[in-house]
């Protein structure tokens, strides 16, 4: 009996994933206009380790707040929710911030954001833990536009 119980654990334990790897890229932010204080944030987050990991929030200097959210379009309305939960990214996976998806919403922003700026967020991973980026302001198009 106890040959079959060490047998489970080693095999159990066998079966137990790495740390996760999590790398931040294709960042971007649009520009916003006088009046305007609220913008969107994109980017692409890549897990090349081998344990899954889960970004549970986003953070913005204040008085600016960021949340996670996604967009949806149903019967030709598009709908924003916020992703309270947060965002599995799997190992070896890849998840995608882009208009018209998931994306990162900024509110309370104190001042107009032109081209060339950079704003300043800390992307919170349940495993890797906090993790500031800074994602430069695009024209309204997006970046190369």
């Amino acid at each position: 009996m106890k040959q079959y119980l060490l047998a489970a654990l080693l095999l159990a334990s066998c079966g137990k994933s790495g740390p996760p790897d999590i790398k931040v890229s294709d960042t971007w932010a649009r520009e916003t206009v006088a009046g305007q204080s609220a913008t969107a944030a994109y980017m692409t987050i890549a897990n090349d380790g081998a344990g899954d990991d889960r970004l549970v929030s986003v953070a913005a200097p204040a008085p600016a707040m960021a949340m996670l959210h996604s967009s949806e379009s149903s019967g030709g309305i598009a709908r924003m929710r916020e992703m309270g939960t947060g965002v599995a990214i799997p190992a070896g996976g890849r998840i995608e911030f882009k208009p018209g998806g998931s994306h990162v919403m900024v509110t309370g922003l104190g001042a107009p954001l032109k081209p060339g700026q950079s704003l300043k967020l800390t992307l919170r991973f349940e495993k890797s833990g906090e993790r500031p980026i800074d994602v430069p302001v695009t024209s309204a198009a997006g970046p190369g536009n």
